[in-house]
């Protein structure tokens, strides 16, 4: 129950649409053939999946009859959404979500744009998950998990919304009596664009409302200037692109662009004080976006002065946290006037954060968890705002509380064309990488999990690193059952047919000198994972139609490299993460033996958060020897494990790399850790071996730990410490274990390469140092750090975007 205008009564259940936004400006929509029959399945869906986990995959839907408005993507292609139907109370009430994803502003940008998912519903995700705001667990969205909720993406941005709206209007949003507008990033900078004319879509008896998430971007001044670090505008000379490409400022709100130029219209600073309709600014202070892109983007800052801080903000100096400081202030003014509205709302903490409202740690406040301004996280104050259980309004304007997320490079996307006018990586550390599908594999049986060909994504060498290979097997967890496996199936972890066509390749992928000086300029080769067996299994399920033939496609994968130029490699190194980081332990030795050893090939193995322990959970049991005796069992892994293992032990035991590593020949490098999040998350106390939720604030923020809980960790990471004492004892192997709360380490920015106070060290040297010593042999690299509260920069929060665990370690608890 809850209660608002002092009518108490049953809470609305919610429809929630996610409209795709295919374009270049701020807006995307999604696919049905027949929209009855969507809802009816997508109801039925719902019934199904009533005791499914708390993230729910959504199918796109594509809106064809768009086209015939002149609504398309950028390559033409019909608009997209997708629709998780309400239930219960909330069958009338709707989210309708803008998705983000950044713009284009030139034309070799957005040619480049309009060969992606942004561009094009051809190339979009068939389906996504729905997760925060977006959610339908009660748990972990309280107060809007059972609405009707769609989210959705030439130039024809507001004829993809005009068309989408009119859709979904059509299919039953016309008779709602509630609606929230949301949107994250560019698309929470289109809820503020729209969000009166998406009232205007409804009579007035309905209540409507907005929401713009990280979309308060700012026409900068600092120290009474409109500058970026350099003295320039970074992000007006931008957005001014973006305006006149694509003739945006005819559907400008016309109470701005009577009395500004187009340009200064296209920053909410300029609109939110014209808004009527109610809405509600979520924002942080210190906008990770914008501080990377805006203040300081690599551009503005060749000297890179600003490198470290803009990732760190521990390694900011004095007069770069003034500059700040600074911009904080003029986001808090630039709200004064639109505060004073008591139909609005705001959230305006001191994180260095981007986009929060649909990742679940940031979304709903666990205790000592994600971010909360006077013991109130944003669930709680959006939904307050919404229902008017109390003013909305909240300024955070002391100690941060939240855990810091990053942009992953789906959120970010490019910012725009670089000095050739084309589209520059999003930051100088990555590069966008198409992929390539392997067809001549299915000749061999080498198949995902739904029969298509395996995939991979390969960065061409060049100079002195044209005869130099890395390749880097991709990680993303496994699945155990039939449900599960079900639905990696339909993903693109077990299906090239729903695999991103272009991904960013950073840390030790990156190609840029600074960001990788050891590897940059190797030939780079990500392996997509599409087997859920760590490239190990090879069977059949006939009572699922699966197939699980990760080893195959690790061979088939492997003959294709050696046929196009790695068979005549000087230096070879495999690396992996997490799921990827064990398959490197299984094959490290198989990899070495496709390269003869008179051709003299340097072959070495990184093997990243893959060093998974049989631990004993906080119930007593053994938690993840049962989830791995499984994905043993199903996936016909055990012919495949190493018989140096499998000789002595059982196949399950022979799947935990403690078991592996010290009968490795090949030299290998362990990378992780000691208080792996992700075990601590899924293996020492997942929620089945927690059902009080005693854990609950622990594993997701150190802070929160007991004595008797840190105790329960610290004898993990001496059981860690202890697995690798005889593997240590080889000179030809290396050893990085730092004490974070972290997972994969190896191929974030942040992590890789450690700039001045930035990521982790032990002795002053860095991951990136670290391993590249090592593989060239100039030093020898043994290093185990102190247990816990060691770990110089393990502060830094670290989003585990490679496994898609959209949940953060850490809280910036020390502010800023």
């Amino acid at each position: 129950m809850i209660r608002r205008t002092g009518i108490t009564r049953p809470w609305p259940a919610l429809v929630i649409v996610v409209l795709v936004l295919a374009g270049s400006c701020c807006f995307v929509e999604s696919e049905p053939a027949a929209d009855e029959a969507v809802v009816k399945g997508a109801r039925r869906r719902r019934r199904a999946a009533a005791a499914a986990p708390p993230v729910t995959m959504v199918p796109i839907t594509i809106l064809r009859s768009a086209v015939d408005q002149g609504a398309v993507c950028m390559d033409g292609t019909p608009p997209a959404f997708h629709f998780d139907p309400g239930s219960g109370a909330g069958n009338n009430s709707w989210i309708v979500n803008l998705e983000g994803g950044g713009w284009c502003n030139n034309v070799r940008a957005c040619q480049f744009r309009k060969t992606s998912r942004r561009g094009s519903s051809d190339l979009m995700e068939k389906e996504i998950p729905f997760a925060g705001i977006m959610s339908n667990s009660p748990a972990d969205n309280p107060d809007f998990y059972n609405w009707n909720r769609a989210n959705g993406f030439y130039f024809r941005g507001q004829r993809i919304w005009d068309a989408t709206i009119r859709h979904l209007l059509s299919i039953g949003m016309a008779s709602a009596n509630q609606v929230l507008l949301s949107g994250c990033s560019a698309g929470g900078l289109a809820a503020i664009l729209h969000c009166d004319e998406f009232r205007a879509f409804f009579p007035p008896s309905t209540t409507v409302k907005c929401l713009a998430d990280a979309g308060l971007f700012l026409d900068a001044y600092v120290h009474a200037l409109s500058v970026d670090v350099s003295g320039g505008r970074s992000l007006r000379s931008y957005y001014s692109d973006i305006v006149a490409m694509q003739s945006v400022a005819p559907n400008l709100p016309p109470t701005c662009t009577n009395q500004l130029d187009a340009t200064s219209c296209f920053f909410p600073q300029n609109l939110i004080d014209g808004i009527q309709t109610p809405i509600f600014l979520l924002n942080a202070a210190y906008d990770a976006w914008q501080i990377q892109e805006s203040l300081a983007p690599n551009a503005a800052d060749p000297s890179g002065a600003w490198r470290a801080c803009k990732f760190n903000r521990s390694a900011c100096n004095a007069s770069q946290m003034k500059f700040l400081q600074d911009f904080r202030d003029q986001m808090v003014a630039s709200v004064s006037g639109f505060s004073n509205s008591k139909s609005n709302g705001l959230f305006v903490n001191s994180c260095f954060a981007h986009c929060q409202s649909e990742l679940p740690a940031t979304w709903n406040n666990a205790p000592g968890g994600s971010p909360a301004i006077q013991n109130k996280g944003i669930a709680k104050s959006v939904g307050d705002w919404y229902f008017d259980r109390a003013e909305g309004l909240a300024q955070k304007t002391g100690c941060c509380c939240c855990a810091e997320v990053s942009p992953s490079p789906a959120e970010a996307d490019v910012l725009g064309g670089g000095a050739a006018g084309g589209p520059r990586r999003r930051r100088a550390a990555s590069v966008m990488v198409p992929i390539t599908i392997l067809k001549s594999a299915v000749d061999e049986g080498a198949v995902c999990m739904d029969g298509t060909p395996p995939a991979y994504h390969l960065d061409p060498g060049s100079g002195a690193g044209k005869n130099n290979w890395i390749v880097n097997l991709e990680g993303g967890g496994w699945c155990n059952n039939a449900r599960t496996c079900r639905g990696t199936k339909q993903s693109g972890r077990g299906s090239s047919d729903h695999m991103d066509k272009q991904i960013p390749f950073t840390g030790i992928m990156s190609s840029s000198p600074v960001a990788n000086p050891d590897f940059y300029s190797w030939n780079r080769v990500k392996i997509r994972y599409c087997d859920g067996g760590s490239f190990a299994g090879d069977t059949y399920d006939k009572n699922t139609g699966i197939n699980f033939r990760g080893q195959r496609i690790w061979n088939a994968t492997i003959r294709h490299l050696l046929s196009i130029g790695m068979a005549s490699a000087n230096q070879v190194l495999l690396t992996g993460c997490s799921s990827g980081g064990l398959a490197v332990i299984l094959h490290c030795d198989e990899f070495s033996a496709f390269f003869p050893p008179g051709r003299g090939t340097t072959v070495k193995c990184l093997a990243d958060a893959g060093l998974y322990l049989d631990a004993v959970d906080v119930s007593g049991g053994r938690s993840l020897r049962s989830y791995f005796g499984d994905i043993v069992a199903m996936q016909g892994i055990a012919r495949t494990l190493p018989s140096a293992c499998t000789t002595r032990l059982d196949a399950t035991s022979c799947f935990f790399p403690q078991n592996i590593i010290d009968g490795i020949k090949t030299p290998i490098f362990l990378l992780n850790a000691a208080y792996d999040f992700i075990q601590i998350v899924l293996s020492l106390a997942p929620d089945r071996a927690d059902p009080s939720g005693a854990w609950k604030a622990c594993k997701s923020n150190r802070s929160s730990c007991n004595a008797s809980q840190m105790k329960f960790l610290q004898d993990f990471r001496d059981q860690m410490v202890a697995s690798v004492k005889g593997f240590s004892g080889s000179n030809r192997n290396g050893l990085f274990i730092d004490s974070c709360f972290a997972h994969c380490q190896s191929e974030l920015p942040g992590t890789w390469n450690n700039p001045a106070g930035g990521p982790p060290t032990i002795q002053n040297k860095g991951i990136a140092r670290s391993v590249g010593d090592w593989y060239f042999d100039r030093a020898e690299v043994k290093a185990i750090d102190c247990g816990y509260p060691c770990g110089k920069n393990c502060h830094t929060s670290y989003k585990n975007s490679v496994v898609h665990m959209e949940e953060c370690i850490s809280n910036c608890s020390d502010g800023i």
